[in-house]
């Protein structure tokens, strides 16, 4: 047995078992292997480990409730591209999925786990679709596994392919769908002390045929796991489609969730569908064709919420720039004020529950992960509150919402193992993983005919002509 003792920090528990405080201004967390034990206060027998948190913070590892590993190698150049949504993924991230080889998919995704770690992410969803199915059947899906395997870090993958409207390569029937799905959960799911969990991943309505839809169902009602997709992300009707195809319920998880009308809002709360709003990409890619005025294309996630739908937070793989969470709250909190003309909607607390525990919730995860409290899993991380910008330090959860950043993440523990300590990763060669996928992303983006994106707008160091 191995015991982890924190003293003498401040802790955000995020707590739901109604013993255990939302805020201690200096209290002890204790670990025994993977779970925690004591929160507030411990009977002051030694450890194996003591880590003094004077000066720190203690909170619950953040979650990311969507994302796209693979697109770690896009994220250099993605703003370099022009044009919309639709265009972007037939013009960009389809040529770079078709040119990933092995190598890439575990590179691009221990990349992910890098960006991830480093700035408090402990579990993250990662979506892996619309791309090669002999890609994924051959390497990507055990490359994409091995790596949530090597990096420590804890994952749900909803896995979907096409049955329509995407390349030849992507396309399969319902029943080869079917076939991968269930070989592939089998594989993963569970794995690695219970840090991976395998889930259906429709792409989308405008990709996936009927026929893919019913083995979706089939396979989260006879798994228990859910159903990961795209929902209303540039068009209108997805919502309706769902309820046509009998896919709604409280294992349904539509990632985005921004053309919805108040008959949309109606239905996802009345069937309990659960929603992940990523609120920088949104506001980066308003170029979508419905998009006529400056906020058009701001999901209603206080409509969401107010009707009782629960909703978590992502960043959406190189369409969120970087895995930094803390923005992606802010970021909700910005358009959502905007959105309503009202600052009190979304206080940091709740900003905070949308990004651990809520996040949990919607991956069907919450008993185990999303707070600190006895029992509970050992994903933690320790901010250090030492940076002057968090001088004064007057209200925690807003200050830790508002001026804090990945970079302030000192310590990461998931699972009851310390994965970075005092910003040093623990289980694997950083440094050699970060040589790696430079050189592995830079073949990938030229090997896809996307090599002038690499130079664009970089000369002669003036602003777009075009606004003179």
């Amino acid at each position: 047995m191995s015991s982890i003792k924190i003293t003498n920090a401040r802790i955000i528990s995020i707590a739901q078992d109604g013993t255990t405080a939302p805020y201690y201004h200096s209290g002890t967390v204790r670990i025994e292997n993977d779970r925690i034990v004591a929160v507030g206060s411990d009977s002051g027998a030694p450890a194996d480990q003591e880590i003094d948190g004077t000066g720190y913070l203690v909170m619950p590892g953040l979650i990311n409730g969507h994302n796209h590993f693979e697109q770690t190698f896009m994220a250099g150049i993605v703003r370099m591209y022009e044009g919309t949504t639709a265009d972007w993924i037939q013009n960009f991230k389809i040529p770079m999925t078709l040119m990933m080889d092995s190598e890439d998919y575990y590179l691009s995704s221990m990349l992910a786990a890098t960006q991830m770690i480093r700035s408090g992410v402990t579990c993250s969803v990662n979506h892996i679709c619309q791309q090669s199915a002999d890609s994924l059947q051959e390497f990507g899906i055990s490359e994409s596994f091995r790596a949530v395997g090597e990096s420590g870090i804890r994952c749900l993958a909803p896995v979907g392919l096409a049955g329509k409207n995407e390349p030849d390569e992507f396309i399969v029937t319902a029943d080869r769908f079917e076939t991968l799905l269930g070989r592939w959960h089998q594989a993963g799911n569970g794995a690695f002390g219970d840090r991976l969990r395998v889930w259906a991943g429709p792409t989308g309505f405008y990709s996936s045929t009927d026929p893919m839809w019913d083995v979706a169902r089939r396979f989260a009602d006879a798994s228990g796991g859910g159903i990961h997709t795209h929902l209303a992300t540039f068009a209108r009707g997805d919502v309706e489609q769902a309820e046509r195809l009998r896919v709604l319920g409280p294992d349904f998880v539509g990632a985005h969730a921004v053309w919805l009308d108040d008959r949309d809002v109606s239905r996802l709360a009345r069937w309990d569908a659960r929603v992940v709003h990523n609120p920088t990409y949104k506001l980066g890619f308003s170029l979508d064709s419905e998009v006529h005025a400056f906020g058009d294309g701001i999901a209603p996630v206080g409509e969401l919420a107010h009707a009782g739908c629960l909703v978590g937070l992502g960043q959406d793989g190189c369409m969120g720039d970087t895995q930094d969470i803390f923005k992606e709250m802010r970021m909700l909190a910005y358009t959502q004020h905007y959105r309503h003309r009202d600052r009190q909607l979304f206080p940091p607390t709740r900003l905070l529950e949308m990004a651990t525990i809520d996040n949990a919730k919607v991956m069907k995860w919450d008993k185990e992960i999303g707070s600190l409290e006895p029992g509970k899993k050992a994903d933690l991380i320790l901010l250090d509150l030492s940076d002057p910008k968090f001088v004064p330090l007057l209200n925690v959860p807003a200050n830790i919402v508002y001026q804090a950043s990945g970079s302030d993440v000192d310590t990461v523990i998931i699972d009851g193992q310390i994965v970075m300590r005092h910003r040093q990763i623990t289980l694997f060669d950083e440094a050699a993983i970060l040589s790696r996928a430079q050189s592995a992303a830079a073949s990938l983006v030229d090997r896809a005919g996307l090599g002038s994106l690499r130079t664009r707008a970089f000369q002669p160091w003036r602003g777009d002509q075009r606004l003179g």
